[in-house]
């Protein structure tokens, strides 16, 4: 009986120690105090994969006045609807193998694009070609915009939903009306967006357990002097942390 009741003690034991790991890992992680703590781990990751969908909007302006100069999509203009998706990967520090589409123009080709450092390339009737204009500011990367987007955020007191993104688990939370600069870090500040749109709305996606960045989605909306509208989004879903797989080196010609 000594000994049944032992091995029964030492069973029960072990379910539990089981339990503690299975539940341990599955613990919801407590949400970070600001998006800086986000965006560091993020600057810390060796290689990712990403996609980035970005678009830009105004509205044909129903009964323009006159066309004044002092911005670039003027009353007159017809409706602006651009829309651009990065997918793609990227290694620290400065390695990014992409491919850029236009959803708006589904027949349009992606172009294929690998950029290192101060070099860039595109993949052109079959061919690779390297970049004659030299280097120029990329914005579009994954660390700078979660920088532009994440990092300013406060976080502190914050409730989340639980929700998953694909295959994520992950915690949902939503800021209404923040003061962000994103569209002048982002556009230039001499841009329109960059001129008129400093608040977001921002929808957060953190990992469950680790608090990583799984998606970002941004918007905002503003008005020009004369009355005709402007808006941009951004939406990043970052995956594949630190997957040895991912590689991104010069293209072979």
């Amino acid at each position: 009986m000594i000994e049944r009741a032992l091995f029964l003690a030492a069973a029960a034991a072990l379910l539990s120690l089981i339990g503690a790991a299975c539940g341990g890992d599955d613990t919801p992680a407590s949400l970070p105090d600001t998006g800086a703590k986000v965006c560091d781990d993020l600057h810390n990751t060796d290689r990712l994969r990403y996609v980035l969908t970005y678009s830009i909007q105004s509205p044909q302006q129903a009964n323009p006045p006159g066309d004044t100069p002092g911005f670039g999509i003027l009353p007159s203009q017809p409706t602006l609807d651009f829309q651009t998706k990065h997918d793609g990967a990227m290694v620290k520090p400065d390695r990014l193998d992409f491919e850029v589409s236009l959803p708006n123009t589904p027949s349009q080709p992606p172009l294929h694009t690998i950029r290192i450092g101060e070099s860039e390339w595109y993949y052109l009737g079959d061919t690779w070609q390297a970049n004659s204009g030299g280097p120029h500011s990329f914005p579009f990367t994954p660390p700078n915009l979660c920088d532009a987007l994440v990092s300013p955020l406060s976080l502190a007191g914050k409730s989340a939903s639980q929700e998953s993104v694909g295959e994520t688990e992950a915690r949902h939370v939503r800021l209404k009306g923040v003061t962000l600069d994103a569209s002048s870090q982002v556009f230039g500040p001499e841009s329109d967006m960059g001129r008129l749109l400093k608040t977001y709305d921002v929808d957060l996606w953190l990992n469950k357990t680790k608090n990583r960045l799984v998606k970002v989605d941004a918007v905002s909306r503003g008005t020009y002097p004369y009355g005709r509208e402007l808006s941009v989004s951004f939406d990043l879903e970052v995956n594949s942390y630190n997957d040895k797989s991912i590689k991104v080196d010069p293209p072979k010609f």
